[in-house]
């Protein structure tokens, strides 16, 4: 096949008050990166956020602290007493790697959260200093999310809102003089029939695993169906070929993205569970972004322990009967209670049950969060506090902020400051019952 181009893949740096690598790789930009190679272009990465990103290489597992560079607050968050930097690659590396790039014909800009745009203003402000007027393209969560904002502020010749396969393929083409062809065009418009990602581009200790795409709930407080509005699952089979591929080359710690991992078990993650274990893989996998709580049954925790889940983490949220109906009642009465037990008869251990407790929330009380965190507790499960983001778009992020607001307010570290100091304070007191009461857990099972 003929070269139809060189393209150059970006994932940025973050920009923020605090930032972990909880398995954070760039699965979308990787995924259009493998596109890409699949039909005749040259694709190099440089990532932010990959090797030489952490603070302490060989970090257990593949998570970690990510390097930090203080710099100065921006103006629209000045007033938070916290200390701003740049996360990733120190910017000597990032030089160097980039000066000894060839010249590409196109570069493919990854971002993340809509108030890390600062790091994509930077890092496309670099990319314009070395490669002068190559067209520039940017996608991925702050892009769909805030495509007006991107517009005026990133530096990208193109912002690519909403799933990004065919417009990076057709930009592509536009620009190297390769019409898109329309049947090819028409086939990556579905995106179970998009090539896995290319983690061979950028090795790491651990790989992200997207099994699945969408979610059918409705959350008042987040964005999953403005960032994916389809429901689509990848085949099982395509699946374990990629957790095989990356064993294969030293890959053992896997993080599943998805949004609704375990919803239609049956015809979905139950198969998936089944080829890993019946592989007897070393595998360690993790769920980050949580789990269904109504989902979990004695089957599926017993595949779960089987196959090698490190930490089963809940999708709680809260036990407040009104708040779970307002915000999409994911949770009914009993069933937390119900998979705690279901985990704990598959063997996960003190230590290996989580919950995700959601703070933050407008009109929500501290009082009701610390009322969950207990009912955890009494569980005998770990809490860990998720902190709103008023994401825009959605009902409670639109309530929390008016239109048009700068982006880095929608950060969850800046939120609680925007309620003042006395709701800081009080937050704080909270955010210290919860460690107490999950280290008095601790040491009762030691």
């Amino acid at each position: 096949m003929d070269l139809k181009g060189r393209v150059l893949l970006v994932n940025p740096w973050i920009h923020d008050f605090a930032a972990y690598n909880l398995w954070i790789e760039p699965l979308g930009l990787l995924t259009i990166g493998a596109a890409l190679r699949q039909t005749g272009y040259a694709v190099s990465v440089l990532d932010c956020l990959g090797p030489g990103a952490a603070k302490r290489p060989g970090w257990p597992h593949g998570a970690g602290k990510f390097l930090k560079a203080e710099l100065p607050k921006p103006p629209a968050v000045a007033g938070v007493p916290r200390r701003y930097g740049r996360y990733g690659l120190p910017i000597e590396e990032f030089n160097a790697r980039l000066a000894a790039l060839p010249t590409p014909d196109l570069v493919l800009v990854a971002s993340g959260m809509t108030y890390w745009y600062p790091g994509v203003v930077e890092v496309i402000a670099r990319i314009r200093q070395r490669f002068g007027g190559v067209p520039v393209a940017l996608g991925g969560v702050y892009a769909t999310l805030c495509p007006e904002h991107a517009r005026q502020v990133s530096g990208a010749d193109l912002v690519i809102a909403g799933p990004g396969m065919v417009p990076a393929l057709r930009f592509a083409g536009e620009v190297c003089g390769h019409d898109l062809d329309p049947d090819l065009a028409a086939l990556y418009a579905d995106p179970p029939t998009w090539p896995r990602p290319a983690h061979d581009l950028v090795p790491r200790a651990f790989a992200g695993l997207l099994t699945s795409w969408g979610c059918p709930y409705r959350c008042s407080y987040c964005a999953g169906h403005l960032l994916q509005p389809i429901l689509a699952r990848r085949e099982p089979a395509a699946v374990l070929a990629e957790v095989d591929e990356g064993v294969r080359r030293g890959i053992h710690d896997w993080a599943f993205y998805d949004d609704a991992l375990l919803l239609d078990a049956d015809r979905h993650i139950v198969p998936i569970l089944e080829g890993l274990v019946a592989r007897g893989l070393p595998l360690r996998l993790h769920a980050p972004n949580g789990l269904h709580v109504r989902a979990i049954t004695p089957g599926i925790a017993g595949l779960l322990q089987q196959a090698g889940l490190d930490v089963a983490w809940l999708s709680l949220e809260t036990v407040n009967a009104e708040r779970q109906r307002a915000t999409g009642g994911k949770v009914p009465a009993g069933a937390f209670e119900a998979a705690v037990g279901f985990l704990r008869a598959a063997g996960f251990g003190p230590g290996r049950v989580g919950a995700y407790v959601l703070v933050g929330l407008p009109d929500q009380e501290l009082e009701e969060v610390e009322d969950t965190a207990r009912f955890v507790h009494g569980q005998g499960v770990q809490a860990r506090l998720t902190h709103f983001s008023p994401i825009p778009g959605t009902p409670d992020g639109d309530r929390a902020l008016p239109p048009g607001s700068d982006p880095l307010l929608h950060n969850k570290t800046v939120a609680p400051y925007l309620r003042g100091e006395e709701y800081v304070r009080r937050l704080q007191r909270l955010v210290l019952i919860v460690q107490a009461g999950n280290a008095a857990l601790a040491a009762r099972t030691h």
